[in-house]
């Protein structure tokens, strides 16, 4: 939970400094989707311990989802929940979202394998490994009030005539 706090901070923080405000909501779902996208897989795998009949293939077929190439995806099916004229600016926000979601995830160390940016066209994974993925816990208390002091001094900026 603490991780998905952490990428929507950073998206409110990253899209603060742009004019139009109009769509911060949907580039923060964007940086979120990626993760949101793993309920399935959780899901699946808790309810694997108590019904082994569930394939172990089907806990591990959303991993794609948090991938460059899954990103792009759920981006555009999300998008086509926007009125048609408004689909290209929503699909560019959560794209862009999922971008920097899987930017700050890079940063981070993993158990196993890294990120496959190039899947399903290469198995090469990467990560840059300076955090573990549990330090977000430990970040999220000073991110907190970081983002709503960047938020409320832009929301000040924003109101001086």
């Amino acid at each position: 939970m603490a991780d998905l706090f952490t990428h929507a901070c950073v998206a409110v923080i990253a899209r603060l400094p742009q004019a139009n405000h109009r769509w911060v909501a949907t580039f923060v779902a964007g940086s979120c989707l990626p993760d949101v996208a793993r309920v399935p897989s959780m899901v699946l795998t808790r309810l694997r311990w108590d019904l082994p009949q569930i394939p172990e293939w089907s806990c591990y077929v959303w991993a794609p989802l948090h991938l460059p190439i899954g990103i792009a995806l759920e981006s555009y099916c999300v998008s086509l929940f926007f009125p048609e004229a408004q689909r290209r600016t929503a699909f560019a926000n959560l794209a862009l979202g999922g971008a920097l979601h899987l930017a700050v995830d890079l940063l981070q160390t993993h158990f196993g394998m890294g990120y496959l940016l190039f899947f399903p066209f290469s198995e090469w994974d990467f990560e840059f490994g300076w955090m573990g993925s549990e330090a977000t816990v430990l970040i999220v208390p000073w991110l907190l009030p970081l983002t709503g002091l960047a938020a409320w001094l832009r929301w000040r900026n924003t109101r001086k005539p």
